[in-house]
């Protein structure tokens, strides 16, 4: 794999087995994903975006094929290799936020350090410089029931970005919030992604996040039906 591609994929296939027999969720992917991307996954629910990404972040594994995710194959790695794999260079948004509420935001956002090998000063430094790049500064102390909906996916954000992943995978993270929140939440992704290289991956149908991908990989049935780069 070439050092500018972050994440390839050749002939993944990924079945599931269900009451009415073998379903079929991947069939035949093939994709490659070069650093800094700004790209979403899209298509209606079942078309198997949210299994692609959840195999590119060694949540899942393939049933055929090969997928390198920054020079590792996720067939190969063993429970404590995903594990490592996920805390030291990935990133994860998720549409229905995933916050401790029994923690401050502080605390969330400090939760993903506190498996890595850092001090006080250091996670102190790193959560506080999250909270300014997503301008949470001033609700450091307050819980995720005291907040909007459009701050605390701003909270996970920062928990995404504070170990400054190489890859964030983000599903259906806009779909819980209004134009406005969401199209915020979007221009600081979009910032984020300019500011330090992180490739997003979005998982997505809404038209909102579909606005501002630079690049549209459109899944029918577990199949790539269209791959474009975009005007935006």
């Amino acid at each position: 794999m070439e050092d500018s591609k972050n994440i390839s994929i050749q002939g993944l296939k990924k079945y599931f087995t269900t009451p009415g027999g073998r379903f079929t969720a991947l069939n035949g992917i093939d994709l490659e994903f070069g650093k800094a991307e700004f790209a979403g996954v899209v298509g209606p629910s079942g078309s198997g975006k949210t299994t692609l990404l959840n195999i590119i972040g060694s949540l899942d594994s393939p049933s055929e094929g090969k997928v390198i995710v920054l020079g590792r194959s996720i067939s190969e790695l063993n429970v404590k290799q995903a594990a490592l794999l996920r805390r030291s260079q990935l990133g994860f948004i998720f549409q229905s936020y995933n916050l401790l509420p029994v923690y401050t935001v502080f605390e969330n956002i400090e939760f993903p350090l506190l498996l890595l090998k850092l001090n006080d000063r250091q996670r102190k430094k790193m959560v506080m410089d999250s909270l300014e790049w997503l301008g949470l500064t001033d609700k450091v102390r307050s819980k995720p029931a005291q907040l909007s909906g459009g701050e605390c996916q701003r909270v996970a954000i920062a928990r995404a970005m504070v170990k400054k992943p190489e890859i964030v995978l983000a599903d259906e993270p806009t779909a819980n919030l209004d134009a406005a929140n969401s199209h915020h939440i979007l221009k600081t992704m979009v910032q984020l992604n300019s500011e330090f290289k992180t490739t997003f991956i979005f998982a997505t149908h809404d038209d909102k996040v579909i606005g501002y991908l630079k690049r549209k990989i459109s899944l029918v049935d577990g199949k790539i039906a269209n791959d474009e780069i975009t005007n935006n």
